[in-house]
């Protein structure tokens, strides 16, 4: 019989290479014989989360940190989930958790600087984003949050704009491509914003629109795109044809 630390490493192990019917098996053994398994707990709220099963999670984690309340993992778990259901006041609580428990913390500086951002309290989120940057001078995400914040407030100089307006285009292909569509698309707005010729973030924001099925939005965008780009002939084709499925 394995031992409990055991079972609990055979889940990692099954989470990591995602197997997760397996995982999701053996944690809830665990579970069985220690039902206040704060590891436990989080894998199955982790998997909830996977799945979209955003209530299950968030009733996993929040036992989590019921039985173990340092949990700082669990804790950022549970603030991020909270600011994807656009629960902002639950993030920021969650958050600040996080931050009486690791002070130093620079992913959840930059996530509570973006609840606040969400929440137009703008000050609060330059004053998060600086102390990211403080922490880790060459955080990306934490600059462009930044400069997005100050140009809202009208306090980014003209000549900064295009050079953010690419670091937005970029991090939106980056939260793409782990599956949050919904960051992609503000980041591809926000490069837009800042500089409304970039032909490649007309493009990428039409992506991310379609494959969320706003297809007549993200015909507009692709149309825009090939406007300021009227050479892309690959781009005109792909219009074409696309035209053609609406």
């Amino acid at each position: 019989m394995p031992t409990l630390s055991e079972s609990l490493q055979l889940a990692f192990q099954y989470h990591r290479a995602n197997r997760l019917a397996e995982a999701n098996e053996v944690y809830n053994k665990i579970l069985e014989k220690q039902p206040h398994h704060p590891d436990a707990l989080y894998g199955l709220g982790m998997l909830a989360q996977q799945v979209g099963q955003y209530q299950s999670a968030e009733k996993l984690f929040n036992l989590a940190v019921q039985v173990q309340p340092k949990y700082a993992k669990a804790w950022f778990s549970l603030g991020n989930l909270y600011q994807a259901q656009g629960k902002l006041k639950e993030a920021e609580s969650a958050y600040k958790e996080v931050l009486a428990l690791q002070p130093d913390s620079l992913a959840v500086y930059n996530n509570l600087g973006y609840t606040f951002q969400q929440q137009g309290l703008w000050d609060e989120a330059i004053a998060c984003y600086e102390k990211a940057l403080k922490i880790q001078p060459d955080c990306t995400e934490a600059d462009v949050n930044l400069a997005n914040a100050l140009h809202t407030q009208g306090k980014l100089p003209a000549e900064k704009q295009a050079h953010y307006a690419g670091l937005n285009n970029d991090l939106g292909m980056t939260q793409k491509k782990a599956g949050n569509l919904k960051n992609a698309i503000a980041y591809y707005q926000q490069a837009i914003v800042l500089q409304p010729t970039l032909a490649s973030a007309h493009y990428n924001l039409g992506v991310a629109l379609q494959q969320q099925g706003q297809f007549e939005d993200a015909l507009s965008c692709y149309q825009r795109a090939l406007e300021l780009n009227p050479n892309d002939f690959e781009l005109r084709d792909f219009i074409i044809i696309y035209q053609g499925l609406l």
